[in-house]
């Protein structure tokens, strides 16, 4: 329960450093102008480049066709919210293993409570069982 305690800051964390993106969107929610810059640098393998102010600039690609192979380097905005979804389902995923790995715990702990509590039981009812035999007057006995 305390690494799960311990984790979920972690998270939240992660979230708020997350840099929101800039997007100069239109209708599509990309990064298209109308008049594109000029390009500095050739197109990355995820169809953008760089002008010469070194601001980001990318081609209108279909989601179906997206490719988001360039991390820390210029991006389509929407790759950048893909990432974070799935670091985000990630986590989740995480969160969610833990607490079943917690719920294990507990209940194989109840388990071994119970089991201890009826070792206990028996003993004590043994021990009760001797002294009874000890108490007993001899002369009451048959032979």
């Amino acid at each position: 329960m305390r690494l799960l305690l311990s984790i979920i800051p972690v998270f939240g964390l992660v979230t708020f450093l997350a840099l929101p993106t800039e997007a100069k969107s239109k209708k599509g929610g990309s990064e298209v102008e109308a008049e594109p810059a000029e390009a500095a640098t050739e197109n990355n393998a995820c169809g953008c480049y760089r002008d010469k102010e070194e601001k980001c600039h990318c081609i209108r690609v279909s989601k179906a066709k997206l490719k988001c192979q360039c991390e820390g380097e210029c991006e389509p905005p929407e790759c950048t919210a893909k990432r974070q979804h799935d670091e985000e389902k990630a986590a989740e995923l995480a969160l969610k293993q833990m607490k079943e790995k917690d719920k294990k715990a507990q209940v194989e702990a109840k388990k071994a409570q119970a089991q201890r509590d009826k070792e206990r039981a028996a003993e004590q009812a043994k021990k009760e069982k001797e002294k009874e035999k000890e108490n007993s007057d001899p002369r009451w006995k048959l032979n």
